[in-house]
């Protein structure tokens, strides 16, 4: 699960993303948490990650593995990015949450830092 306090967020993460698992709920896109490189996808969805680009230096972010291991990261950076930056998107950070503006015409990623 993903948990970001700050904005009331609590959902589960699918472990593989797809267009069709997007509707449903964050995915992983990339990477791990525990190789420090995890890249989780949303839509921008109200319920989903709408509210990310409203996240500040500092928020509490928590991931919780499948084995109830929790890791914590604060958010250390917001990035807009064009939709065809991928490299850009899933490298250098230990956590990074992003998703779409509702045109489509940009990213809003958020970085995270481990805190543990």
């Amino acid at each position: 699960t993903l948990e970001i306090p700050v904005i009331g967020i609590k959902l589960p993460v699918i472990s593989e993303w797809s267009y069709p698992n997007l509707k449903i709920a964050p995915c992983r896109y990339f990477g791990s948490v525990y190789l420090d490189n995890m890249v989780i996808a949303a839509h921008n969805y109200k319920s989903h990650f709408r509210e990310i680009e409203n996240l500040s230096a500092g928020d509490e972010v928590i991931f919780t593995d499948m084995d109830g291991n929790r890791f914590f990261y604060s958010v250390a950076a917001a990035e807009v990015l064009p939709p065809e930056a991928v490299e850009e998107m899933t490298s250098g950070w230990d956590l990074t949450l992003f998703t779409c503006n509702p045109a489509g015409t940009f990213r809003v990623a958020i970085r995270c830092d481990r805190t543990e």
